[in-house]
């Protein structure tokens, strides 16, 4: 069977005509043409909430199992009987069909590239001074005190320090992100963090006594070197999360969010004390208070890792986090509906790449502009 001649028996399916020959034939030959990668849209009616969770849990699996790093999207058009089948190639259907395409990969054509963030950092010594960290050299930066500062060739900064500070005051440091960027962290105390985009992190050159405290503004993933004798805590936004050894990422661009990977850790604020359990995440609410649900860790901790994973994410969610990595400004054209979209999508993919493949689904829409003074890129949305 060829790829047309597959698509459109799938057509046939969607409009409920197939015989069971023919399903037996989509079934049959569905490895053979279904994409790896996915967007979907989610309906919000209670009588669609089943259907979706069922349909998700197929996505998920061949997202699971496949390599591939390339993503095709497509609107919600068929039941849950479809999703059972298998997950079928709805996106190229709508890819090979489209009479939009054409027009639409010249409007991408017609501007440059829109490349994805790379290993940028500002780092601020005690004295004021600051080191671009995406330009330095690679090797030892700086000393300050006992501890010495050296660039890795990974996009990494590490802190080593000897002996105790008795004699040297110890100074703070602030690592900043700018938008666009992320880099990696390695604490006095071997403790490792990973940082987003527009994120800082304030730490001392070296943790004495019995604790280790650092202050984070906007997203970060913590790997806490243990030590039963100085717990570690974080300070951001009147929240205090307390912890020994664990693994956890925070974030807190609006609102702070605490997913727990491994170990637990203690959020703590003028309201309240909670412990969170691994798989748990805590928020805090407008009285103050904690809310802990079940987290999804695939979607916390995909930025981490490389990818832009989208599990009942909205529409506007996604676009902030477009914003923040491509380093693009995003404006909203009309009133946008409250879509929400899985999928799973590669960091390192060119803008123009993502945004092709979300107009596939024929529920948004893109308009790129370029400020003429300032050489920006403006994203204008629409639904």
């Amino acid at each position: 069977m060829t790829k047309e001649e597959y698509i459109l028996l799938y057509e046939k399916y969607l409009k409920g005509i197939c015989t069971t020959e023919e399903q037996k034939l989509l079934d049959t030959f569905q490895d053979n043409y279904s994409l790896n990668f996915h967007f979907l849209e989610i309906h919000d009616s209670p009588q669609d909430k089943e259907r979706n969770e069922r349909i998700y849990q197929q996505l998920k699996k061949s997202i699971d199992n496949t390599k591939s790093h390339k993503l095709s999207w497509y609107k919600h058009p068929f039941t849950a009987a479809a999703a059972l089948i298998g997950i079928l190639s709805i996106g190229a259907y709508i890819f090979l069909t489209s009479p939009k395409t054409n027009k639409q990969e010249k409007v991408f054509a017609s501007h440059s590239k829109m490349n994805p963030g790379s290993n940028k950092a500002i780092l601020t010594l005690g004295d004021g001074s600051q080191l671009i960290l995406d330009n330095a050299t690679n090797g030892v930066l700086t000393n300050q005190g006992q501890s010495v500062i050296s660039k890795e060739s990974n996009g990494k900064l590490v802190y080593n320090t000897s002996g105790v500070f008795q004699n040297y005051a110890v100074e703070q440091n602030l690592i900043t992100i700018p938008r666009g960027g992320e880099y990696q962290i390695v604490l006095p105390d071997g403790t490792k963090v990973w940082l987003n985009s527009e994120s800082s992190l304030s730490f001392p050159v070296a943790f004495r006594g019995n604790t280790r405290k650092v202050i984070l503004s906007g997203e970060a993933y913590f790997e806490v070197a243990k030590n039963k004798n100085s717990p570690f805590s974080i300070s951001v936004k009147g929240t205090e999360i307390k912890v020994l050894g664990t693994h956890f990422n925070v974030e807190a661009y609006n609102d702070v969010n605490t997913t727990l990977v491994e170990g637990s850790v203690q959020l703590k604020n003028k309201t309240e004390s909670v412990i969170l359990k691994p798989g748990e995440s805590g928020s805090t609410q407008t009285d103050g208070k904690f809310k802990i649900e079940q987290a999804d860790l695939e979607s916390v901790t995909g930025w981490k890792n490389g990818y832009f994973v989208f599990h009942n994410k909205e529409l506007k969610s996604i676009m902030e986090q477009v914003q923040r990595w491509y380093d693009v400004d995003i404006e909203y054209a009309g009133e946008i509906q409250d879509k929400k979209f899985y999928g799973k999508v590669s960091r390192s993919d060119d803008l123009s790449e993502l945004l092709k493949n979300m107009e596939l689904t024929g529920i948004v829409h893109f308009k790129i502009q370029t400020d003429d003074k300032t050489k920006r890129k403006k994203i204008i949305v629409t639904t």
